[in-house]
């Protein structure tokens, strides 16, 4: 191949990852990220006012999304390990909120390693242990018939913003 047309397809593959990354040139990146999340209302909410959402900046977005992912798992294991520090009379109750705060105390290492990986540009390692983290908040949930009110708002907090900091990494790689 000609030198000129390893150019063109440098380019061309330029151009794609770009849109890739940032589909919604205008700079609302919200627009194309909220809707294909798992609680929208909450993505749109928790993001708008992200000085990166206006600036269009994809990397300050994920940075955001993993500390607020981090901050809600962290939360909801400190949540999780007060209400074992009360009397629950009901076994299977307490077996299931014990596997939860190994879930949450997995899911908080996760994030971190996550949020290690973004700071060293590596978005498929990101991109993974976000995912990890996902999976450990749904086991938590997996194990009640009805998850508990009190666990339920931030349990799907670390959902999404875990599944969100997957998605922007995936899309980073």
């Amino acid at each position: 191949m000609t030198k000129s047309l390893y150019s063109s397809l440098f380019f061309l593959s330029f151009v794609v990852a770009l849109f890739g990354i940032l589909p919604n040139v205008k700079g609302n990146i919200l627009d194309d990220i909220c809707p294909g999340s798992f609680f929208p209302p909450l993505c749109f909410q928790m993001l708008r006012n992200d000085p990166s959402v206006s600036k269009g900046d994809i990397h300050g977005l994920l940075s955001t999304v993993l500390h607020i992912a981090q901050d809600n798992t962290t939360s909801t294991y400190k949540l999780v390990k007060s209400i074992l520090k009360q009397p629950i009379k009901d076994p299977n109750m307490k077996a299931q909120m014990t596997n939860c705060l190994r879930n949450y105390n997995d899911a908080v290492d996760y994030l971190n390693r996550s949020n290690d990986f973004y700071k060293s540009a590596d978005y498929k390692n990101t991109s993974l242990y976000s995912s990890l983290a996902v999976h450990e908040s749904l086991s938590c949930n997996h194990g009640f018939d009805e998850v508990p009110s009190q666990l339920k708002p931030l349990s799907e907090a670390v959902q999404e913003f875990s599944n969100l900091s997957a998605r922007i990494a995936d899309n980073l790689k």
